[in-house]
């Protein structure tokens, strides 16, 4: 049986993924939850400890986050320590957009040096897994986002109007909706939801409602911007539980799913696309390499413009004018079998268990104990 420590560095919120695929691992694993409220510091002490106490078979990180990265460095170098990094961000990317590019220089650094000492990455989309193979990591295998698909199921037509009703919403009227974290990032001047409220100043058509899930430091300034005569038309419900994001994804008939067409966005394959096909919703999606790879089936290509401005808000007015019911029906049919066929735990976690039952039977690659 295998010894493995697990570190979340997202906090135990953000470790239902690794757990699950851990599970399918004949291993005794201990896991460490980052705690979020707690200063950096203390996180990673406690790691240090961890790491210290004794030799593990394997440590896996799931993210990126330096109170648990610098430590498997300094564990690797020191104690030869065997890690694998689950990511579904570029680290020096995601820090050169939302900080900028002095932020962005030191985090590359740190990403660099955070693959050169693992034992492999294990990327959420393959773009990911082919830039940390070329920043230095000996091996990769890409594990895509998973979707419990008996959590997130399509109602039948009777209960989501029902809900629509609880919600205001005219059953008769095109639903667009995204969920998500709507964290206000004012370098952009842009969270999720935001195209959703300045496209609805552009509709010609009066049959559609924009539905925003989710909470955050953006909420009120999206409130804000919501023009009294749309306020019906822009509905809010703040943050739900999971049953509740079921529902409302049930009440969609499109959900958006925008990025941005840089360093950060092109890489990335958010963990909301599995859910929402699950439940048989299409996706209208930024023109990133996620789309086509995995989502062109079942959805539509967004403007090819940042999402905050108004080029792509007034684009995404257009099209949601011209959308088609038949359409929407057609892409929704296919919705869950591609959720099925690419998001599916069942099939990713065999993948998962085989890669990394090979990984700790081998010796480290050459690379990387010369790193």
């Amino acid at each position: 049986m295998l010894d493995i420590l697990c570190i979340v560095t997202g906090g135990a919120g953000d470790g239902r993924r690794a757990r699950r695929l851990l599970g399918a691992l004949d291993a005794d694993v201990q896991y460490y939850d980052v705690d979020k409220s707690r200063p950096r510091r203390e996180s990673s002490r406690e790691i240090w400890q961890l790491l210290s106490a004794k030799q593990y078979d394997l440590v896996m990180q799931e993210g990126t986050g330096i109170a648990g990265g610098a430590n498997l460095i300094r564990a690797a170098r020191t104690r030869g320590q065997r890690y694998v990094v689950s990511s579904g961000d570029p680290i020096g990317g995601f820090f050169h957009v939302t900080r900028g590019p002095l932020f962005g220089r030191a985090f590359s650094l740190y990403e660099r040096l955070l693959y050169r000492h693992c034992d492999a990455f294990i990327g959420w989309t393959p773009y990911l897994t082919g830039m940390a193979i070329k920043m230095g990591a000996p091996r990769g295998v890409t594990i895509e986002g998973a979707v419990e698909m008996e959590t997130f199921v399509p109602y039948e037509a009777d209960k989501i109007r029902a809900l629509r009703a609880n919600l205001g919403i005219p059953a008769t009227d095109t639903v667009l909706g995204v969920v998500g974290s709507l964290q206000w990032n004012p370098r952009h001047a842009y969270c999720y939801g935001l195209e959703l409220v300045e496209a609805a100043k552009y509709l010609s058509r009066s049959d559609v409602t924009m539905l925003i899930v989710g909470d955050g430091s953006g909420l009120g300034e999206l409130q804000k911007r919501v023009p009294n005569d749309l306020a019906k038309r822009v509905v809010f419900t703040g943050r739900v539980d999971q049953q509740g994001v079921v529902d409302m994804l049930n009440v969609m008939d499109v959900g958006l799913i925008t990025q941005t067409l840089d360093g950060l966005g092109s890489y990335r394959l958010t963990t909301k696309l599995p859910e929402y096909l699950a439940t048989g919703l299409p996706v209208a999606m930024s023109p990133i390499p996620g789309f086509y790879d995995y989502a062109s089936e079942a959805g539509w290509p967004l403007p090819p413009y940042h999402p905050a401005s108004e080029q792509f808000h007034r684009g995404l007015a257009t099209w949601i004018d011209g959308i088609d019911a038949s359409d929407i029906a057609a892409k929704s049919a296919r919705a869950r079998e591609v959720a099925a066929a690419r998001f599916d735990y069942e099939d990713l976690t065999q993948r998962f268990a085989v890669f990394i039952n090979d990984l700790v039977q081998r010796q480290p690659a050459p690379e990387a104990l010369t790193a």
